[in-house]
């Protein structure tokens, strides 16, 4: 999730276009005070969705009727990146990270910062706070988090080759590190599921490669075959065992079904729709639909864009 300014110079001509596409009747559009949703994720117990903010650092709720309304404030957050809400145990998870674009950003946390903080789901109490970045040297910018049937949390650093675990203890380590996950400065591993069969399914923004990370060996680590790249593979979400959704933007600004009947060693393309708004980022399933969230994250990046308040989930 996220996408660097240099990425960005390609694809703003084709951000601007897009913006006169027109929504349709199930798309939830909605505005706030230019707080950027990088992410997103959604309480059915409370039927509601929870977005993040990268130059905010807050959280908020978001009703089907597109009401917006700021949930969680904690000064801690710089730009609050990856959310999952867990129903079970009434916990949402957020990662704290810092692109440089947020009003709390700083020298010392700039590129640095790769933090998980957890709350109440209904009230917003603070619970705990793990300081992921303090693991290892070097830069840091903890991205998406996922959960297993154990409720242990795993989370991408896209900045170092690096899959974090936080356990059901709350300890906090380093659960796989591979050359694999880093090939260049920038976004690197983004997007993270966990499959029922054992193991991980994980993305690489910035060369578009899916890996599968065993969860009982974190070292058996492969690659999943695709028909082609998915350049900008940002948030990655199962539908099912065989059904996996990838957002891409970098320029590509749409959604793709991938399906495998081989455990995810290989996969095909079976449905593919483009974003009506600019840089898609995440997608999650809220009832019977699918809904992708239209970031529009380009405009905040670009220096020439005008800054913009209004997003859209848009069905998918």
């Amino acid at each position: 999730m996220m996408i660097s300014c240099t990425l960005l110079a390609g694809v703003a001509s084709a951000a601007l276009l897009s913006l006169a596409v027109p929504t349709t009747a199930a798309d939830i559009g909605f505005a706030s005070d230019r707080s950027y949703p990088e992410s997103l994720t959604f309480s059915a117990e409370q039927d509601v969705f929870l977005l993040g903010s990268v130059t905010q650092g807050l959280v908020a709720k978001l009703d089907r009727t597109g009401a917006y309304t700021p949930f969680i404030a904690d000064d801690k957050l710089v730009s609050t990146v990856g959310l999952l809400v867990d129903d079970q145990t009434d916990t949402l998870w957020v990662t704290n990270s810092d692109p440089g674009a947020g009003a709390r950003t700083s020298i010392a946390t700039q590129g640095k910062l790769a933090g998980v903080a957890t709350y109440d789901a209904k009230s917003g109490t603070p619970k705990d706070y793990y300081d992921l970045g303090a693991l290892s040297q070097g830069t840091h910018f903890a991205n998406d988090i996922a959960l297993d049937a154990a409720g242990n949390a795993y989370v991408t650093d896209s900045f170092a080759p690096i899959i974090y675990k936080i356990d059901t203890s709350g300890k906090a380590s380093i659960f796989a590190q591979d050359p694999q996950f880093w090939s260049e400065d920038g976004f690197n591993l983004n997007g993270i599921a966990v499959h029922e069969d054992g193991y991980l399914i994980v993305g690489k923004y910035n060369s578009g490669e899916l890996f599968r990370v065993s969860l009982s060996d974190p070292t058996d680590i492969s690659s999943v075959a695709l028909p082609e790249p998915l350049l900008g593979a940002d948030g990655i979400h199962l539908l099912d065992g065989e059904h996996l959704l990838v957002v891409q933007n970098l320029g590509s600004d749409r959604t793709v079904e991938l399906t495998s009947t081989d455990g995810w060693k290989s996969t095909t393309i079976t449905r593919s729709e483009k974003s009506e708004l600019s840089m898609p980022t995440a997608a999650v399933e809220a009832g019977n639909g699918v809904y992708v969230l239209n970031s529009r994250l380009d405009t905040l990046f670009d220096p020439k864009s005008e800054k913009v308040g209004d997003y859209l989930l848009q069905q998918f």
